[in-house]
């Protein structure tokens, strides 16, 4: 019987001190981040404050552009939304999901357009405690009812 009770308290305080380990988001709550691929197609720079040792809100832009003198072609995304931690560590799989705003214009036919699509990414998030930023996630995209699924990394900074 005293075993089984020594062997329940080893395994309470390591999972309670795990808990604690890694308050890098904390520490460092504001991260800026370059997204390739992912919500905003080819690229993405994004912000992200964290709140809470498990959830962060994050905004994005991205600017692409093309042409010649004649005519030119511009997209402009800009995307907001939340992430959700699962873990308080450095190294956590999350949930993020948001929407995203999409603009085009062009000079040919002098015309433009937008549309609003959500995203919702499962990923991975690792965090050193010098401030490097590294996330993978898989971007499940809604655009006009249609599902696309683009695959995004994003390396960046936390301080």
């Amino acid at each position: 019987m005293c075993r089984k009770s020594l062997v329940v308290a080893a395994i309470v305080l390591f999972f309670s001190s795990a808990a604690l380990t890694a308050q890098v988001r904390m520490t460092k709550p504001n991260d800026f981040t370059i997204e390739l691929g992912g919500r905003c197609g080819i690229y993405c720079l994004g912000y992200q404050r964290t709140l809470s040792p498990n959830f962060g809100l994050e905004a994005g832009v991205s600017l692409l552009g093309g042409g010649s003198l004649e005519d030119s072609v511009m997209l402009f995304f800009l995307s907001g939304g939340g992430r959700l931690y699962l873990l308080k560590k450095n190294a956590t799989p999350y949930l993020s999901g948001g929407i995203v705003w999409a603009s085009a214009g062009t000079s040919v036919f002098n015309t433009s357009g937008s549309l609003v699509y959500y995203y919702i990414s499962p990923g991975f998030e690792f965090r050193s405690d010098g401030g490097f930023v590294f996330r993978g996630g898989v971007n499940l995209l809604l655009i006009k009812g249609t599902f696309w699924i683009l695959p995004g990394i994003q390396l960046g900074v936390g301080f």
